[in-house]
């Protein structure tokens, strides 16, 4: 599988993305994250090469 066709847990979101789940949910609603993808019923996503377009954009 591709890496960037890949979806992360919100597990492993928090810990690439240094940063907590209320903080990501909170910049998702502003729109400066990646938004959450919904897998099924009780299960959703971050399509991996979203997040790490995100974490590149920050390293400067």
């Amino acid at each position: 599988m591709i890496e960037g066709k890949r979806f992360m847990s919100a597990k492993e979101v928090v810990a690439r993305a240094g940063v907590s789940r209320t903080t990501i949910w909170r910049m998702q609603r502003k729109g400066v994250f990646p938004k959450k993808r919904q897998l099924s019923d009780g299960r959703v996503g971050w399509l991996a090469s979203d997040v790490y377009e995100w974490i590149d954009s920050r390293e400067g």
